[in-house]
């Protein structure tokens, strides 16, 4: 593995190692409904799809590890957006 695709395969664990980790917290307290469940999913549905891409080879090459790089810097942002729309749906009443 050279020094490019570990670096976008130490990426994705971190940004899967989040995912989960707010993903138990949430299922913890009943705070998920449909429609977050539903953007949770397609969430899981990208990284599964960036992991199959890494494992296939495809991060070889300056030009294809930049992309898949990319593609975790958006799925990073969409995931941490989320979060936030999330705590700001269950924060209580009277907090900024």
């Amino acid at each position: 593995m050279d020094e490019q695709q570990g670096d976008v395969n130490r990426r994705l664990e971190d940004l899967e190692m989040r995912i989960e980790e707010m993903r138990s917290g949430l299922e913890q307290h009943g705070a998920i409904d449909d429609r977050l469940r539903q953007e949770w999913e397609g969430m899981l549905r990208q990284h599964a799809d960036i992991r199959r891409r890494l494992r296939e080879g495809k991060a070889e090459g300056t030009e294809a590890g930049e992309t898949l790089a990319q593609d975790i810097d958006v799925l990073r942002h969409a995931f941490f957006r989320w979060v936030a729309r999330v705590d700001e749906r269950f924060k209580p009443p009277g907090r900024s």
